[in-house]
């Protein structure tokens, strides 16, 4: 023997294995990890968290695969097509690692996703090409207390970066005038959803997602192993076309809004489907006196009214998930105006479930009440570990 380590030819970490200090298998095996975004970059991410043999996925995506896809993304197939791309990841990546336990979740994951499937994860790897998402990312992950991996393509360039919960700059605290007046173009005069039509699409090189993707997960292997050398806020950029590589940091704002973090977070049996608004004022109340409000994530569209003919549809979605073009009066053709509710009472919504309202499954909702705020998970909608790789359709 000449002192190096054997390792048994069936393991299929073997090589992994090799890697001291950059891949622990108990970490690995007992993270739990979300990807949010499940086109190029998120199939690049998937795929690279197959293969180190993670355990615990979450994936969320709303869309589903078209043949414009399969050129950009590894994990879809021709048969994939008009499938959710949560379904059809999860379709292959039970065939890259058996042992991957995948919670796929076919939903807008800015409005439909219940916080208690972001609480319960160690790190958040992001996907997306849409600003207000990362927006909402940024300050969802912030509250909860969970270091999330932000990564974008453009054309030849790209970055990655990690933001964590409790030191450094988070996404937001670089904003600028721009980036507001960026964020308030996905809205339309009337603070409905622009249509996606009318939005466009973001070009993705293969190669670029694939290397970004690869930066994302280093990173989040860096959080996950606790190493002392990540910098919350500091850049990865890319730019293949040059080609060049640097690094570039953030400036914390302390005063920017994001930084904020929710209390305690008590568990309830409560499901959406099924609980009402005045079980979940019941519950909370101890805590936090009478009367108490439950304050809604987003303004809700609760109808929308007809000026001209008088008619009155009732919508109950938050206003993100409601498009410009469903304004106009199906009776008359007017622009019909949406009535916003941000909050719900005993007096007036206590009979309605959650979900009647807007509120989605597995949630973290917050009561206010004269004594205090409290956040109630709706932990009786957490997924079963034998539901685990089934796709699961929310909203």
């Amino acid at each position: 023997m000449n002192g190096r380590r054997r390792i048994g030819s069936r393991d299929r970490n073997a090589r992994l294995a090799l890697l001291e200090g950059w891949w622990d298998r108990a970490v690995v095996h007992g993270a739990r990890v979300g990807v949010i975004g499940a086109g190029a970059l998120g199939n690049e991410i998937l795929k690279n968290l197959a293969l180190l043999d993670f355990r615990s996925v979450l994936v969320v995506d709303r869309d589903v695969v078209e043949r414009t896809n399969l050129s950009r993304s590894v994990l879809f197939r021709p048969r994939h097509e008009g499938m959710p791309k949560v379904a059809a990841a999860a379709d292959s990546l039970a065939d890259l690692n058996p042992d991957l336990a995948v919670t796929a979740v076919h939903a807008d994951a800015m409005h439909e996703l219940g916080l208690g499937h972001l609480r319960e994860l160690d790190v958040i790897i992001a996907g997306l090409d849409s600003r207000s998402v990362r927006w909402w990312l940024n300050r969802a992950a912030r509250a909860l207390g969970v270091p999330w991996v932000e990564g974008a393509t453009q054309g030849p360039h790209g970055h990655a970066v990690a933001f964590l919960p409790d030191v450094g700059p988070c996404y937001e605290c670089s904003f600028t005038a721009q980036d507001w007046r960026a964020m308030d173009q996905v809205a339309s005069c009337r603070q409905l959803a622009v249509d996606a039509a009318a939005r466009g699409r973001v070009a993705t090189s293969p190669t670029v997602a694939s290397m970004v993707a690869a930066a994302q997960v280093h990173l989040a292997m860096d959080v996950l192993h606790r190493r002392r050398h990540v910098v919350g806020g500091r850049s990865l950029l890319f730019n293949l076309q040059a080609p060049d590589l640097m690094i570039s940091g953030r400036r914390e704002n302390p005063e920017c809004e994001a930084h904020y973090r929710y209390g305690t977070v008590v568990g309830s049996p409560l499901r959406a489907a099924t609980a009402t608004v005045g079980a979940l004022l019941d519950r909370a109340a101890p805590e936090v006196g009478e009367p108490a409000t439950v304050e809604l994530r987003w303004d809700t569209v609760w109808d929308l009214r007809c000026a001209a003919c008088g008619a009155v549809t009732p919508m109950r979605r938050p206003r993100g998930l409601v498009r410009h073009s469903e304004a106009s009066c199906p009776a008359c053709g007017a622009e019909r105006m949406p009535k916003l509710v941000h909050r719900l009472t005993r007096a007036e919504h206590g009979p309605m479930t959650l979900a009647a309202a807007g509120i989605p499954a597995y949630d973290v909702v917050e009561v206010r009440g004269p004594s205090g705020t409290i956040w109630v998970e709706l932990a009786g909608d957490r997924p079963s570990a034998d539901r685990a790789t089934e796709p699961a359709t929310v909203g």
